[in-house]
């Protein structure tokens, strides 16, 4: 096996839960590691630190894949298993879950969501791309899946500098429609051809808490995606939804989500930008749901927050949601409350929202904590 030395101070983050190094913090590499083998870490002094992914050309060249007392062999379908059964633990109805979150899973740049028998796959590393096959494997072993989906086509990696890929079949036959059932509410979703990997799963929490805001409330939903949001508070009470997506076929699917959960009558979707949407909406409502998956700056984020305040009435709530890239890790509440200054809004943090248990993250890595959300009442 291919062994990798690392700089004192890169050994001494490992040693302490680091879930990669950068390129500079290698001293030397003997032999020439493979796309997709497992290599093995030693410090200075040559001892053992454990096992990672060695790509020479990412920007974290080295990434942690096990602990100095775990073997290469059979440690993709072992890290699997464990994935699995930590959902089991954690996750009310685990046929619908995120089953593998990147390095919180221990399987660096492996994206999968569970859809009951039909497993959806995104890998965001070239040394996961290599291993697609024997991660299908794992899969179908150790949950039996009907089915496994790539996709490969999601920004998230242009934004590494991978290569977009066309959906690709890895096992079975995937359909293109399936259904998600979540917090007593069903949603028909488009595996193949729509937004992400199908469902935002990282939003239950959120969900969970519209609950107690919608009843009788008037609420917008300016980029609605497949109506995860609005669709809990329609069923939880809100009077009236006016909502709309970027994407004509994804509106669609959100009004028959609606429709499905019983909100005929009281929804209204449409093709719409979420920008030209705030811009052009001449009402206020009481509760306005903020999802900011196309704000590609901070300026543009903060903008968005802006005009989602001047949409919301006096004593009404705004729920927001960032991500982190493009926002600055640990610059979500500046930003927020930067947008409330400019619209001399005084506002009231009434909840916090991050990653729901199946998005599990590695302690002192904030990096790895991609979504915040937060409520706010604003006066």
């Amino acid at each position: 096996m291919v062994n990798t030395y690392l700089s004192r101070e890169a050994a001494r983050r490992l040693k302490h839960g680091a879930p990669w190094v950068r390129r500079e913090d290698i001293l030397s590499i003997e032999g020439t590691p493979a796309l997709g083998e497992a290599v093995q870490l030693r410090d200075e002094q040559g001892q053992l630190l454990g096992l990672a992914d060695v790509d020479l050309e990412a920007s974290y060249a080295v990434r942690r894949l096990g602990y100095a007392d775990e073997t290469a062999e059979g440690l993709i379908p072992r890290h699997v298993r464990h994935a699995f059964e930590r959902r089991a633990l954690t996750v009310d109805d685990p046929r619908f879950c995120r089953v593998i979150n990147d390095d919180g899973d221990a399987l660096p740049g492996l994206i999968v969501d569970r859809y009951d028998r039909h497993l959806v796959v995104q890998t965001l590393t070239r040394a996961m791309d290599a291993r697609l096959q024997e991660i299908s494997r794992a899969l179908v072993e150790v949950s039996g899946a009907e089915s496994v989906l790539l996709r490969n086509d999601t920004p998230r990696r242009r934004q590494l500098g991978l290569p977009s890929q066309r959906p690709h079949v890895l096992h079975g036959t995937p359909p293109r429609w399936t259904r998600v059932l979540e917090l007593g509410a069903r949603f028909t979703v488009d595996l193949q051809y729509g937004s992400g990997v199908g469902y935002p799963y990282d939003q239950r929490e959120l969900r969970r808490f519209l609950a107690r805001l919608a009843q009788g409330a008037r609420v917008l939903d300016p980029s609605c995606h497949v109506g995860g949001l609005f669709v809990h508070a329609g069923r939880h009470g809100a009077r009236s939804i006016l909502a709309f997506d970027s994407d004509a076929d994804t509106a669609d699917l959100a009004r028959e989500n609606g429709e499905a959960n019983g909100l005929l009558g009281r929804l209204q979707v449409e093709r719409g930008d979420a920008l030209d949407v705030l811009h052009g909406v001449q009402d206020t409502f009481d509760l306005v749901l903020l999802d900011t998956p196309d704000a590609t700056s901070a300026e543009t984020f903060v903008e968005q927050v802006r005009l989602g305040l001047r949409a919301t009435r006096h004593g009404g709530v705004l729920l927001i949601v960032g991500y982190h890239p493009p926002l600055p890790m640990g610059g979500f509440d500046n930003l927020v409350a930067e947008a409330c200054e400019q619209e001399e809004r005084r506002s009231f943090r009434i909840a916090r929202f991050g990653l729901p248990p199946d998005h599990p993250t590695l302690v002192g890595f904030s990096a790895t904590d991609y979504l915040s959300g937060i409520a706010l009442e604003a006066s």
